[in-house]
């Protein structure tokens, strides 16, 4: 397994085996396909749908694996995803080594503009958190670069993940390996995840995996306290 950094309080989501997922997905049951194409007018903001024969960028919830749209916004009045980009669903390993669960995950690159992805949302009382792996290629982003994951919970209040506008990527400390993002949901009873990137290289790529809402195992919540926050970083 690739090293992962945890980042956050809730290391716990990490591994679900002994957890109880409420909703969640490694990209496993999306379609990997060709180059993805946005057949949509670059400059407009607008839904990206699906494309036949290629990578899909939206998913329908199928029982197992939780739903996810994706979007184009015009932010740089430039082709956007219309000049054809590797995006959506991947089994493509050859910059992250291997996904952290599964054989597939979600890629972002090169979107001459901004693409986004938001997922089903998840409504649950009591204590649960989310947790979602992410990848940053290591290459020469430039400062007008962004990736953002945030959620917006109980139906207005948005909570950043990992937010870099304004800062460059380089300077972070944040690309070449895997990375988990996690969040105590405890105070909410309704989460929207999303995901942005900025960027205009198809160097300049993230990846998604191992999207987890769950509520930790009896054993996790004794050792980190009813809705605690450990604020720690660690590799394994």
């Amino acid at each position: 397994m690739k090293n992962v950094v945890y980042i956050g309080a809730l290391a716990w989501l990490a591994g679900t085996s002994s957890a109880g997922v409420i909703a969640s997905t490694s990209f496993e049951n999306a379609f990997v396909g060709d180059q993805y194409v946005d057949t949509g007018d670059a400059s407009v903001d607008h839904d990206l749908v699906n494309n036949a024969s290629q990578s899909v960028v939206d998913f329908t919830y199928d029982g197992s694996e939780m739903g996810f749209d994706a979007y184009y916004r015009n932010t740089r009045g430039s082709v956007g995803l219309t000049d054809g980009d590797w995006v959506g669903a991947t089994d493509f390993t050859g910059t992250v080594g291997s996904f952290t669960d599964g054989v597939q995950g979600y890629q972002m690159s090169d979107a001459d503009g901004t693409m986004g992805l938001a997922f089903d949302t998840v409504n649950y009382v009591g204590f649960w958190g989310v947790s979602v792996d992410l990848y940053v290629q290591a290459t020469g982003w430039e400062a007008d670069d962004s990736i953002r994951l945030w959620l917006e919970v109980d139906g207005g209040m948005t909570i950043d993940l990992l937010n870099t506008v304004g800062s460059d990527v380089n300077d972070l400390d944040i690309e070449g390996d895997w990375m988990s993002l996690d969040f105590d949901l405890s105070s909410y009873t309704t989460a929207t995840l999303y995901v942005e990137l900025e960027s205009n290289s198809g160097s300049e790529a993230i990846y998604l995996d191992n999207v987890v809402f769950a509520v930790p195992a009896p054993g996790a919540i004794a050792l980190l306290g009813f809705g605690g926050l450990v604020g720690a970083r660690r590799r394994r």
